[in-house]
């Protein structure tokens, strides 16, 4: 049997055809947008398909925030960072959402920095490009709805190995009004800085070394690393330079350091490594303090009878031992509860007695029980 088409019946035809388009794009954007809606430089919004302008002010866009455990203004290089997108309506249920990260000083030709990785969650997803090379994150249609008005997208972002420097995340959010249109929907786009450090901290410390102090620190990793200024403070305010090490470039390699304040101050001293890269930028490591106070020998009196140790001093001691003549430690004290401290059934012999001051000093005393 042959279907015969009059004018207004192929009309309704294409009109339907149109209509199920519309309404399979509009569906398919609540399982995540294509690439490219970021609003970060060479890149459009959502308003490309919804209606309205970019929302920049206002409560609700105050309200969209992106976290880090420890912080965001500084991440490390190689790292993986947990992070939390949070976005909040009065009005709305429904949202959606895409992420891109680019260098601070990014262009319309500039590739995204790192990879996002999203675990398993079911409320994100990546989508890539190509020209140029951008990874973007946004919703999946699990992760657009909010039962109470409230959606938080949790991810993680790989820094990469050889990148430093300042990173922007541009983010755009819809707040949808979930009526399948793109009409009457909320495009907010916001920005959120980061600085990615050239060098991976671990620990520092000074400790008193024949009259000087001496200091050290070591790295995780090291991009492009120039030096290490190393600056000395007596009021935490105003810190002076007072000697410089080579560092080591680039490497992945723990790496450990080292220098000695021959002139170190008679008072209470406050210390921090300044860092610098090749191209100038700089960070710092956390502030130290060295106190000669704290570092002077206490009186120590170790009483055999009793089995008793009494310090002049308790608050400059961290640590005492009581070692055997073997070499074996037999008993530790971190913990001091006043001036005397009593050991535990110690037999007949000889004993060392290892007392660790604050500041990294040791002592040593003998005790003969009989």
């Amino acid at each position: 049997m042959k279907l015969k088409f009059t004018a207004s019946k192929l009309k309704k035809v294409i009109v339907m055809a149109l209509l199920v388009g519309v309404t399979e794009s509009v569906i398919s954007y609540s399982s995540g947008p294509p690439s490219g809606l970021s609003n970060a430089p060479g890149d459009g919004n959502c308003t490309n398909c919804h209606s309205g302008s970019p929302i920049t002010s206002g409560s609700t866009w105050s309200g969209i925030t992106l976290t880090r455990a420890g912080g965001l203004s500084n991440v490390a290089p190689n790292s993986s960072n947990a992070m939390t997108l949070t976005f909040s309506s009065a009005i709305s249920t429904r949202f959606g959402f895409e992420l891109l990260v680019l260098p601070s000083s990014a262009s319309s030709s500039s590739a995204s920095v790192g990879t996002f990785t999203v675990g398993s969650s079911s409320d994100v997803q990546t989508v890539s490009a190509t020209s140029p090379t951008r990874v973007y994150l946004e919703h999946t249609y699990a992760g657009s709805s909010a039962s109470s008005g409230t959606k938080s997208w949790t991810f993680n972002w790989q820094t990469p190995v050889g990148f430093t420097g300042g990173a922007t995340f541009y983010v755009a959010v819809n707040e949808a009004d979930d009526d399948n249109s793109s009409a009457g929907d909320n495009i907010y786009v916001k920005t959120f800085s980061t600085t990615v450090l050239p060098v991976r901290w671990l620990d520092f410390t000074a400790n008193e070394n024949a009259g000087s102090v001496r200091l050290n620190w070591s790295t995780a990793q090291e991009i492009n690393n120039n030096l290490f200024e190393v600056e000395r403070s007596e009021d935490g305010k105003t810190f002076e330079k007072i000697g410089e090490v080579k560092g080591k470039g680039t490497t992945e390699a723990k790496s450990y350091y080292g220098f000695e304040d021959n002139a170190p101050l008679h008072t209470k001293a406050l210390y921090r490594i300044k860092q610098l890269d090749m191209d100038g930028k700089e960070d710092y490591s956390k502030v130290i303090s060295y106190d000669p106070a704290k570092n002077s020998e206490p009186q120590i009196v170790v009483n055999s009878t009793t089995q008793t140790i009494w310090f002049s001093n308790t608050d400059v001691i961290k640590q005492v031992k009581v070692w055997g003549l073997n070499g074996e430690v037999l008993q530790t004290y971190s913990q001091l509860n006043g001036a005397n401290l009593q050991l535990n059934n110690l037999q007949n012999g000889m004993y060392l007695i290892e007392v660790t001051g604050t500041q990294g000093s040791q002592w040593m005393k003998k005790m003969l029980i009989q």
